[in-house]
């Protein structure tokens, strides 16, 4: 005959009762640190004249929130849209599409941060 025993049973039954808000709330952390990733990657690629577009990315006049699992980061300069497009030619320093490319360069940071979050989240159920 063969006896097997788990031990610690009902504290990962605890803990997988808990797990949805712990693996949310690290996320929603993780996700922060990549959206303020994205914020640099941005604003590294935004095109400058002044300086007032590149400053209001996640800043002054722009918005960064995280709420739950969504994130963002912009701005609410109304000729943002015209430098991203690359329809306004006063800007010759940066890149066109300097949001969307600043996101994109930001993925393998928040790859990583996920991946940390999912050793946490390992760990918080096995411990």
């Amino acid at each position: 005959m063969i006896e097997v025993r788990f031990t610690g049973l009902n504290n990962l039954v605890k803990r997988m009762k808990n797990a949805p808000q712990e693996i949310e709330k690290e996320l929603s952390m993780a996700l922060g640190r990549g959206i303020a990733m994205a914020e640099t990657e941005s604003k590294r690629r935004t095109p400058v004249a002044t300086g007032y577009l590149r400053s209001s990315i996640g800043g002054m006049g722009g918005y960064q929130f995280v709420r739950g699992l969504t994130a963002g980061v912009g701005t609410n300069v109304k000729y943002a849209i015209y430098v991203h497009e690359n329809m306004r030619s006063r800007h010759t320093v940066g890149e066109a599409k300097f949001m969307e490319k600043g996101a994109k360069a930001s993925i393998p940071f928040i790859k990583t941060e996920v991946e940390k979050v999912a050793g946490r989240v390992a760990t918080y159920l096995t411990t």
